[in-house]
């Protein structure tokens, strides 16, 4: 498994205003070593896992953070539609 050069098409760009990478939806393939905007699991290009989460620990702990907060605000408008 080689890096084609098909991932370009589906590069990423880095916006530290809206949060991380992994924040912000972006999945990053090991062996074309760049993030993608992609909806599957494997990489288009070289057929790869991709990663979905940070291997350093703050990153992780402020992706679960940000997921949490969404969930609990879900949740609240879905009450607040109910009553």
């Amino acid at each position: 498994m080689h890096c084609h050069g098909y991932c370009t098409q589906f590069k990423a760009k880095s916006n530290s205003h809206e949060g991380g990478r992994y924040e912000q939806g972006q999945k990053r393939c090991p062996q074309c070593e760049l993030f993608i905007n992609w909806d599957g699991l494997w990489c288009p290009c070289c057929g790869r896992l991709l990663r979905t989460k940070p291997r350093a620990t703050k990153p992780t702990r402020r992706l679960f953070l940000m997921k949490k907060f969404k969930d609990s605000q879900t949740n609240i408008q879905f009450l607040s539609e109910k009553l």
